[in-house]
């Protein structure tokens, strides 16, 4: 189960970017929320969790960005906040969406403070509040639409998870 939410989360992405203009009120971030929400299916095994981040972070870069092993970093130290989130919180649709809002803002922040090291961009503090805005209602919206799938999937199939 896991893994089709992945690939249908990375597949979904795709295609939103190509029918919304990706610099618009509606930047999609289904991949990481999608890991936020499945979290708690991977019974505490933080090692695989952050090894699976690190491999959809570097097919993000392959696919989406020009930028080599930003999100592959990225999504690595974010999955690092996920599981700090959920030893804090238990699972619930409220609380997931709430580590997901956080880490989508820590997910901007890293990549834009990566890009300006490497002097791709210069810092603009304007621009990286836009794309943290920018990319919180949609993936929230995401958010609770994947938790109810998922919470019908494990119901059917008897899946557990840690809560």
């Amino acid at each position: 189960m896991i893994y089709i939410i992945l690939i249908f989360s990375f597949l979904f992405e795709a295609t939103f970017t190509n029918i919304v203009n990706v610099y618009s009120f509606l930047a999609p971030l289904f991949l990481l929320t999608s890991l936020t929400i499945l979290y708690p299916y991977f019974k505490k095994d933080n090692f695989n969790f952050v090894i699976l981040s690190i491999i959809c972070g570097l097919f993000y870069d392959i696919s989406f960005t020009g930028s080599p092993f930003i999100n592959t970093i990225s999504f690595g130290i974010c999955s690092g906040f996920i599981i700090l989130g959920y030893n804090y919180m238990n699972y619930n649709v409220v609380n997931s969406n709430f580590i997901n809002v956080i880490v989508i803002c820590i997910y901007r922040i890293i990549s834009y403070l990566l890009l300006c090291i490497i002097d791709y961009v210069t810092f603009n503090e304007t621009f990286l509040i836009e794309g943290i805005c920018n990319s919180l209602l949609v993936n929230v919206i995401y958010g609770i639409i994947i938790f109810i799938i998922i919470s019908l999937i494990a119901k059917i199939f008897n899946i557990k998870r840690v809560e």
